[in-house]
């Protein structure tokens, strides 16, 4: 894993997504994201369509 960005959280809790980020993801208005919590201290954020690829992987790297 590599960090790339970082964002601030805004008052209403709300946050922005780099432009160059958006473009490298292909996120569009209206994309939806999972949020996968761990520990209570890391915070993924997926597209849904890319979700059981990351399953997938999780359940490859606990083997």
């Amino acid at each position: 894993m590599k960090l790339y960005w970082i964002v601030t959280v805004w008052p209403k809790g709300q946050i922005v997504i780099p432009k160059d980020l958006r473009e490298k993801l292909n996120l569009e208005t209206g994309s939806s994201l999972a949020v996968i919590l761990k520990d209570d201290k890391y915070m993924w954020f997926v597209k849904n369509e890319d979700m059981w690829a990351l399953m997938t992987y999780i359940q490859s790297e606990n083997k």
